[in-house]
């Protein structure tokens, strides 16, 4: 049997959780690309977006994601890790062209503590005010805040990716999620 052949299956998330079933004989075929494009670009491009912060550089970076998904295909043991693969393989890539225009993370010291604790205060905004907020922060704070919070990444998952110490990245957490709870409040 040859390569392309094989008869693929891919569990897909779509919203509210619900779940579809593709089934193609030819994954090389530009059909089934453009459908599992179709179905996926949205969520990959918000997450190259909430990384990079710029919408260009998200789009080129998520049209590099599909390429290297689309030439990796073979690579997936397993279909049903399709959603969490492509997610991980967004994330490396953003973060890649992120680090090509070396974002600035403060280091602290290792005795210094930060809390793990939400803000007291949460000012009532609109999503697309939050987003804005998140994309006026320096690339430090959004890539880990967006890492974290959209993304649901542990620290430690976080500064593997990062190649950064977990405590750096804790404290890019605590100190992004600070400045970004100020400019919520300084523009309400």
């Amino acid at each position: 049997m040859q390569q392309n052949e094989i008869c693929l299956v891919f569990i897909i998330r779509i919203k509210y959780q619900k779940s579809m079933t593709i089934i193609r004989k030819d994954k090389n075929s530009p059909v089934f690309q453009r459908e599992l494009y179709g179905l996926h670009y949205r969520r990959i491009y918000n997450t190259c977006l909430r990384i990079i912060g710029n919408p260009m550089d998200a789009e080129e970076a998520m049209h590099d994601v599909f390429l290297k998904l689309f030439d990796h295909l073979d690579d997936l043991q397993d279909e049903k890790a399709f959603y969490s693969w492509s997610r991980s393989v967004a994330i490396r890539t953003s973060i890649d062209r992120v680090r090509r225009k070396n974002p600035v993370f403060v280091q602290l010291d290792e005795h210094s503590s930060i809390a793990d604790e939400e803000p007291d205060e949460e000012p009532e905004l609109t999503v697309e005010a939050i987003k804005r907020e998140l994309n006026r922060l320096p690339d430090g704070y959004r890539i880990v805040l967006s890492m974290r919070l959209f993304d649901e990444c542990e620290f430690e998952e976080i500064a593997k990716a990062l190649q950064i110490k977990e405590s750096t990245v804790r404290s890019q957490y605590a100190r992004g999620r600070e400045k970004l709870v100020q400019r919520l409040k300084n523009n309400v």
